[in-house]
This record gives C-alpha cells, sequence and structure tokens, in this order.
C-alpha cells in the first residue's frame, strides 16, 4: 500500500515588506509598497494594508499611488531579502533535504514519514513557523496536503500567518466551493470560457461534462477536470536530484510591455544560473515558458553546442526565444519562466570557444560571491 505523501507550501508574508520591517520596526503598520518609482515602476511587494486600496504585486506604480495616495514607497534591498531567504531556506533544510525553492519567500517541503521525528504534521509545521518568527522576525503561512497543488492553494487561504491542513480524500470537497480563479493557471480568460458554461466554483469545473468543456477549453480540459479534484501526482524536485532548474512567476496584471518582460527574463535567468553553479553542474539547455491571457501556455527550448553555467549565456538564449515566441504571438503574457535542463558535470575544454565559454562562468561565478559577501543588489550586469 502506498504512503500517502505530506507535502507542506512554505510561503513568507508579503516578504519584502516584511523583511524591511524586520529591521526597521517603524515600518510596522505603515501603508508600505517596495518597488521602483521611475516611469516604468512596478510594484515588487504591496504590505496587508495597502491591498484593500486595491494595490497588488507587479502592478504599475503609477496607478498603485492613484489608488493608495499616502502609501510610503521603497525602493528593493536586494541583498536584505537575499539574506533572510538563505537563512529561510536553511531553516526548512532543518526538517527535510526534500525542499524544491520556488523563489526567495516559497518552496514546498517533502514531509512524509517524518512524524517519528517531528510529531505530527501540524506539530512540524507550527515548528517551522515559530523559528521563522523567532529568527527572522517574520510570518509565514503553510498549507499541508498530500500534493503540492492543494498545500499551496491552502498555504494562500490561509495567509498571513495561518496554517492548514487537508486530509487524503478530502482535496475535491475542500476546493469544491472556491471560484475557479482559486486555481493555479486558470486566468481571467479562461474564467470567462468557463464562465459561458456556467461554471463558477471548483465542484462544479470538477464534475462538468467533457464534451462542452472540451470545445470550449481545448486538450487541456482533462487537467483542468483532475486539478480542479485536488489530483496532483507531481513530484518535488530538489537541485541536488533533479536534471532540470527553473523558477517562474505570475504577474498579477498581464503585460505587453517588452521593457518588462525582458528584465523578468534576465532576473529569472540570473536565478536560475546562481542555483546552476551552487549544484557544481553545466546545463545543455535553455527553456522559456510564456502563459498568455487566455491560459495559453508554450514552452520553447534551445540546445547550444556547449555546455554552460554563465548568466549571460542563459539571459542570451532566453531572450532569444522570447523574440521567437513573440513573434509568433505577441498578446497580454500573464506566467513567464525560464529553466535550464540536461544537467550534467562538467566537460574538459576542448577548444578555443569552450575557453571562451569557462571566462563568461567565472565572471559569474565571481559576481556570485561578491553577492554572497556584499548582498544581491551590489553588483548587477548592464543591459543587454
Amino acid at each position: 500500500m502506498a504512503v500517502e505523501r505530506t507535502i507542506f507550501h512554505v510561503d513568507i508574508d508579503a516578504f519584502f515588506a516584511a523583511a524591511e520591517r524586520s529591521i526597521n520596526p517603524d515600518l510596522i503598520g505603515k501603508l508600505l509598497i517596495i518597488g521602483g518609482t521611475g516611469g516604468r515602476g512596478v510594484v515588487a511587494c504591496a504590505s496587508y494594508e495597502v491591498r484593500p486600496y486595491g494595490v497588488r504585486s507587479a502592478m504599475p506604480m503609477s496607478r498603485a499611488l492613484r489608488l493608495c495616495p499616502n502609501a510610503l514607497v521603497m525602493n528593493s534591498s536586494h541583498g536584505l531579502y537575499g539574506k533572510i531567504s538563505k537563512s529561510f531556506m536553511a531553516i526548512l533544510r532543518d526538517y527535510t533535504p526534500d525542499v524544491q525553492v520556488m523563489s526567495v519567500d516559497e518552496a514546498y517541503m517533502d514531509m512524509t514519514g517524518t512524524e517519528g521525528l517531528y510529531g505530527s504534521p501540524e506539530k512540524a509545521g507550527q515548528a517551522v513557523k515559530d523559528r521563522v518568527r523567532e529568527e527572522l522576525k517574520l510570518t509565514a503561512s503553510i498549507g499541508i496536503a498530500p500534493s503540492r497543488l492543494v498545500a499551496k492553494i491552502a498555504s494562500d487561504e490561509r495567509k498571513p500567518d495561518g496554517m492548514f491542513t487537508v486530509q487524503a480524500g478530502d482535496e475535491a470537497a475542500y476546493l469544491a466551493p472556491m471560484p475557479v480563479r482559486k486555481l493555479p493557471g486558470i486566468g481571467p480568460r479562461a474564467a470567462e470560457k468557463l464562465a459561458r458554461l456556467g461554471i463558477q466554483t471548483l465542484g462544479q469545473l470538477a464534475v462538468f461534462p467533457e464534451g462542452p468543456l472540451r470545445r470550449e477549453m481545448g486538450n487541456q480540459f482533462s487537467r483542468l477536470i483532475e486539478r480542479a479534484k485536488g489530483t496532483d501526482n507531481s513530484e518535488l524536485s530538489s537541485e541536488t536530484k533533479s536534471k532540470s532548474i527553473s523558477s517562474e512567476t505570475t504577474f498579477h496584471a498581464d503585460s505587453t510591455d517588452r521593457a518588462f518582460l525582458d528584465k523578468m527574463v534576465a532576473d529569472l535567468s540570473q536565478s536560475v544560473g546562481r542555483r546552476l553553479r551552487r549544484t557544481g553542474k553545466h546545463a545543455r539547455s535553455v527553456s522559456l515558458k510564456l502563459r498568455y491571457n487566455d491560459f495559453t501556455t508554450l514552452t520553447r527550448h534551445n540546445t547550444p553546442n556547449v555546455s554552460f553555467d554563465g548568466d549571460a549565456r542563459i539571459v542570451e538564449i532566453a531572450t532569444a526565444l522570447l523574440d521567437a515566441t513573440l513573434k509568433q504571438r505577441n498578446v497580454p503574457v500573464r506566467l513567464i519562466g525560464v529553466g535550464v535542463e540536461n544537467l550534467s558535470e562538467p566537460a574538459a575544454q576542448l577548444s578555443l570557444l569552450d575557453s571562451a565559454v569557462k571566462d563568461v562562468s567565472t565572471l559569474s561565478s565571481t559576481l556570485d560571491r561578491i553577492r554572497d559577501r556584499f548582498g544581491d543588489d551590489s553588483v548587477t550586469r548592464g543591459p543587454r
């Protein structure tokens, strides 16, 4: 008989704002927005105090300030966030080696079979929350479930500073009353299509006849039904075991702003590159993932002749994939992701080209050491 999995989704609440407050308590309770203040400034983090005004992450700063003109705006302190993130992930790895990092403030933990060490999942979850509060002066929300999908929804539903467990067999009943937008991946356009069929909740989606749903949603209909029931058998992939490393972000506001998309690709590429170098391996392929506002998702790959682990190479390939993909379909984007695949041990240098790639890798490793010592924002790459 298969052992039921116990998956935690752990997410720090309003991370950037909370990090700033952890070193400056005077900011507690203030209307706080973290992000850029220039003409193209974007909200990186909205504190819970400004959210009732309609302010959300990825929103243009100009619009955020129209909604909440009394808000205090602060630039991102990436060095601070990077240091806190490392400490956060170290806390999680004290409980299990099977941690899948999703972003600086979010990770999955496979806690299957750990009851003998830490007690019940709820007791272990509370221990994690207590350490985050005591050591980092932050609060975290935790969802506990047999799958990644349901664990994430559970943590999102209990924010801020909450914890909730969905027992095996209760997934469909837990999700049933929720609006369809609660399911990760269903955006405004997909929700509109479902609404045309009279589908408002995940419970309705889970039992809807397949024929009409296929005609409206295409080949993704069966996956939507399974996910609406809470069925998700995807495995966690820690960097030490996986054949790929990726990072993605979903925008709260769909975007066609090419400068914004280029910046997202560059930021994600450098994050992936840094994680790749920590494994001591090289990659042979780069992938780009785009999800449009109508829920259509495209993934493109490029495999160059030489393996690599340098940021510049990842940014170059991912940006070229973005160019080609947007030429085919240039409509608003709601999610973007960058990944490296086919990880392997570094090959011996065989040519002058290999030597040049090694020089790029060495530069990236040097930048890693500078950021580790002085903070993530202590050095940045120039535009392409």
